[in-house]
C-alpha cells in the first residue's frame, strides 16, 4: 500500500520546475517528449521558427530540443539553423540540444560550430534523453552560480576596473580617499596596468567630475612638441604658428590633467612643470603673460623615479610635488584569480559587440590564462581575448586560440623542471583536454585516453581537477 502512495504522490509544481521547449513538427515525437518529462520539467512545444521564438522570449526558455527540420521546408535544415541563431542572439547562454536522425548528421553538426550544446539521435531513447538533460542543467545552475558570483565582484569594482584580489581592493580604497583630496597623484606600474583608468576613477569620483579629464602621454610626443602641447603657445612663437592656441593645462581648467609617462620629460620641461605645481600659474611658449589656471594634476609612470632622482635624471622637487600620494597598480600576474575575473567580463563584452554568441573557456585555456605571466598585463589579456573570440569558430574558446604556450611545454622548458614534472604536466594536460572535449564524461574520456575509468579517477584525485 505504501508503494501505491508514494507513486501516486504529485510531482514538483509546474511553476518550480526547470523549463525546456521542445521544437518539432512530428506531433508523436511532441507527444513522447511531454509525457516522458513533464513529471521532472515543465515543457512547452511549438512546431515552427516563429512561434518557437515567441515562447523562448515569453518564457526565457534556459533549454531547447530542436528538430533541425521544420516547415515551411521540413526536408531541409534552413528553418532550425535559423532557428537556433535566433535563440542564442536573444540569449547566448541557452543550451539548444539538436534533435536528428542520421541523415541529418552533417547538418546537426554544422549547428554544433554555430553554437548548438550537442545532439541528440533519434529515435528518442528516453532514458537516455533524461540522463542528458540532468547533465546540461547542472551546466545551467552552475553558469547561472558564476553569473551570480560575477555579479557580487562587480559591486566589488567601480569605475570599470574587474576584480577582487586584495590588490585591487586597497587600490579601490585609495582611489575613494585620495578622489576627494585636491592633491596631486602619483600612479606607478608597468605598462597596461590601466594607470589611466584609474585616474579616470580619481577625477570621476572627484568633485571635477564635471569638468574636463585631459590625458596626454608625455613618451609619445617628441620632446620638441611636448612643451607646446602642454602650456601652449602663442601666434607667431615659431615657425606655422599662425594664431594663439591653449595647450593641455589650460583645456583641463577646473577638471583633471593625466600626465602618462611623466619619467619621460626633459629636464627644461621638468622645470616649468614645477612652476605651475608651486604656483598655478602657466606662460605659454613665445609668451609673456603669465596665465592662471586651477587644475589637478594625476601622474603616471612605469619607471622607478626614485631611482632617477638618485641618478640626477629627475628633480627631486618636481617628485615630492608630483607624489603627494603615491598609489601602486600591482600586475596582472600578482592578482591571482583577477586574470579569470577580466577575461569572463571582457569576452562578454567583446562577444556583443562582435556580435558573436556568448563563448566559454576550455578548461586548457583557463589553466594556461592562469599559468601565463602576462608581461603586457590588462592590455595583453584585451589583445589575446577580442583575436580569440574572432578566431574562434565554436562556443569554446581553447588555449589555441589565445595562443599561450601550453601549460606542457612551459613546464617541460622551465629552469629546474625534471623529465618528471614535464611527463606529469603533458599528463594533466591531456586529462583536462579529454575530460573538456568529452563535456566530463568519464567513460568517454577514459575511452579516449585509452585508460580504464578507475585510472582516470585516480589521475583526477591526482591533479585537483
Amino acid at each position: 500500500m505504501k508503494k501505491a502512495k508514494a507513486a501516486s504522490e504529485p510531482s514538483e509544481p509546474a511553476e518550480s520546475r526547470p523549463k525546456i521547449l521542445v521544437v518539432d513538427d512530428d506531433e508523436q515525437i511532441v507527444k513522447q517528449v511531454t509525457w516522458a518529462l513533464s513529471e521532472r520539467y515543465k515543457v512547452l512545444s511549438a512546431r515552427d521558427r516563429a512561434s518557437a521564438l515567441e515562447v523562448f522570449r515569453r518564457e526565457a526558455m534556459p533549454v531547447v530540443l530542436l528538430d533541425l527540420g521544420l516547415p515551411p521546408h521540413p526536408r531541409e535544415a534552413s528553418e532550425g539553423l535559423l532557428a537556433l541563431e535566433d535563440f542564442l542572439e536573444v540569449n547566448p547562454s541557452t543550451k539548444v540540444i539538436i534533435v536528428s536522425g542520421n541523415s541529418e548528421r552533417e547538418n546537426a553538426l554544422h549547428a554544433v560550430e554555430k553554437g548548438a550544446q550537442d545532439i541528440f539521435p533519434k529515435p528518442i531513447d528516453v532514458a537516455e534523453l533524461k540522463t542528458v538533460l540532468r547533465r546540461v542543467y547542472q551546466r545551467v545552475e552552475l553558469e547561472q552560480e558564476s553569473l551570480r558570483s560575477r555579479e557580487l565582484t562587480d559591486q566589488v569594482s567601480f569605475e570599470e576596473m574587474i576584480g577582487s584580489s586584495p590588490q585591487m581592493k586597497t587600490v579601490y580604497v585609495t582611489v575613494r580617499k585620495v578622489a576627494a583630496a585636491e592633491v596631486p597623484v602619483l600612479i606607478a606600474g608597468e605598462s597596461g596596468t590601466g594607470k589611466e583608468l584609474v585616474a579616470r576613477a580619481i577625477h570621476n569620483l572627484s568633485g571635477r567630475q564635471q569638468k574636463l579629464f585631459v590625458a596626454i602621454n608625455c613618451g609619445a610626443i617628441p620632446e620638441s612638441l611636448l612643451e607646446s602641447e602642454l602650456f601652449g603657445y602663442e601666434k607667431g612663437a615659431f615657425t606655422g604658428a599662425t594664431a594663439s592656441r591653449p595647450g593641455r593645462l589650460e583645456y583641463a581648467k577646473g577638471g583633471t590633467l593625466f600626465l602618462d609617462e611623466i619619467g619621460d620629460i626633459s629636464a627644461a620641461l621638468q622645470v616649468k612643470l614645477l612652476r605651475f605645481l608651486q604656483q598655478k600659474v602657466i606662460e605659454r611658449v613665445g609668451g609673456r603673460k603669465s596665465i592662471s589656471v586651477d587644475s589637478r594634476v594625476i601622474a603616471a609612470t612605469h619607471q622607478n623615479l626614485q631611482k632617477a632622482v638618485q641618478e640626477n635624471r629627475f628633480r627631486e622637487d618636481l617628485y615630492f610635488r608630483l607624489a603627494v600620494v603615491n598609489l601602486f597598480l600591482p600586475p596582472l600576474r600578482d592578482r591571482g584569480d583577477d586574470v579569470l575575473e577580466l577575461a569572463e567580463h571582457l569576452v562578454c563584452v567583446y562577444c556583443k559587440e562582435l556580435k558573436k554568441p556568448l563563448k566559454k573557456f576550455s578548461r586548457q585555456a583557463i589553466e594556461a590564462m592562469k599559468r601565463h605571466p602576462w608581461p603586457g598585463n590588462v592590455r595583453e589579456l584585451q589583445n589575446r581575448l577580442k583575436q580569440a573570440v574572432v578566431l574562434a569558430e565554436g562556443p569554446v574558446i581553447g588555449s589555441a586560440e589565445l595562443e599561450l604556450e601550453s601549460v606542457a611545454a612551459r613546464t617541460s622548458m622551465s629552469a629546474g623542471s625534471s623529465l618528471k614534472q614535464a611527463r606529469e604536466a603533458l599528463e594533466k594536460e591531456w586529462v583536462i583536454k579529454a575530460l573538456d572535449e568529452h563535456e566530463r564524461n568519464i567513460s568517454k574520456a577514459a575511452r579516449a585516453l585509452g585508460i580504464s575509468r578507475p585510472t582516470l579517477y585516480e589521475l583526477i584525485s591526482r591533479y585537483g581537477l
